[in-house]
């Protein structure tokens, strides 16, 4: 009577909507983690990150080389197998085995029948040079060994804990260069995921809106995910990224989402083409944040959703 009807958005329909896009974020997220997982073991990214830390306290090639020889650190080598033919450098090392290593290539016992007798080592390694055992500390080696001793000089424990604690400061430094670098790749695997599979929200967000059973339908499968606190996606034990990823991808197909490309779903004018890249472009950020951020925030939409709105009092 008045013109044209604004819809209302302010009931159980909007939050399925919210459940419908977050359920898909949610799928599509475990995609991209598992593919970024396989890239990160076939490059090799947290090896080659942690020997960038070590690099960065031992700086020349010649330690390196001394560091990552010793036994301890060959332990830790990982054998080559059928898909990688060749030995893999380790990807985590320990704080005592770095502990241990480092005095060991720097200031190796004379006595093997004395080779706990760690301060004298590592006073040892910050005297003049001993033409037996060549490698010399650098100066930032020089400044933890420094620290350690005058903390703790006479308790061979509490120094080799705090010989720890400079590893593990320099290894959360490391933690946030690999964090950094795989948060880029992730956003990238999600821009182009988006793109391909055509994940517009925009276009997603409008078809959930119109189409009540597709809702239903959508909100059903959300609803068990929270419920029984898995997919059919999940990765099992044994189970490979890319498997876990080809099953998510199968799910979301399922979903029945206007997803894909198609005449319909195409842009055919510069203000479609537009808002196509936005719609991809705001799916790809929220690929970005991770699995479990949307699993919980779709967590806490259900149950908001299930409480329902407060019984009504009676008034006399």
């Amino acid at each position: 009577m008045y013109g044209r009807t604004v819809p209302n958005i302010s009931g159980n329909a909007a939050l399925d909507v919210l459940i419908g896009l977050f359920f898909l974020y949610f799928l599509l997220s475990i995609v991209c983690s598992s593919i970024n997982e396989a890239l990160a073991a076939v490059f090799r990214l947290r090896a080659k990150y942690l020997e960038r830390g070590v690099r960065s306290l031992l700086e020349n090639q010649k330690n390196v080389r001394a560091f990552y020889s010793h036994w301890r650190i060959q332990a830790l080598v990982k054998p080559a197998g059928r898909i990688f033919k060749k030995e893999r450098p380790p990807s985590y090392i320990t704080s005592r085995t770095f502990a241990l290593t480092l005095l060991d290539t720097f200031a190796p016992p004379d006595d093997p029948a004395h080779s706990e007798d760690l301060i004298a080592r590592a006073e040892k390694a910050l005297g003049p040079v001993d033409e037996a055992h060549p490698n010399r500390p650098t100066e930032i080696v020089r400044g933890m060994l420094r620290d350690a001793l005058d903390t703790t000089r006479y308790d061979e424990d509490k120094f080799r804990e705090t010989l720890e604690r400079s590893f593990d400061d320099v290894m959360e430094r490391v933690s946030g260069w690999y964090k950094r670098r795989v948060q880029l790749i992730l956003f990238a695997l999600a821009v182009v995921l988006a793109a391909v599979m055509n994940a517009d929200s925009f276009l997603i967000g409008q078809r959930l809106w119109q189409d009540p059973a597709l809702r239903s339908a959508v909100v059903a499968q959300a609803n068990n995910a929270v419920n029984t606190q898995k997919t059919v996606c999940k990765t099992t034990t044994g189970e490979s990224s890319a498997d876990a990823a080809a099953k998510c991808v199968t799910q979301v197909k399922s979903l029945g989402l206007p997803l894909g490309w198609s005449d319909a779903t195409s842009p055919h004018s510069f203000w479609s083409v537009l808002g196509k890249i936005l719609g991809i472009l705001v799916t790809a950020f929220a690929l970005s944040l991770g699995a479990p951020f949307w699993f919980d925030l779709l967590g806490k939409v259900s149950n908001l959703r299930g409480s329902g709105p407060p019984p009504q009092t009676k008034t006399s």
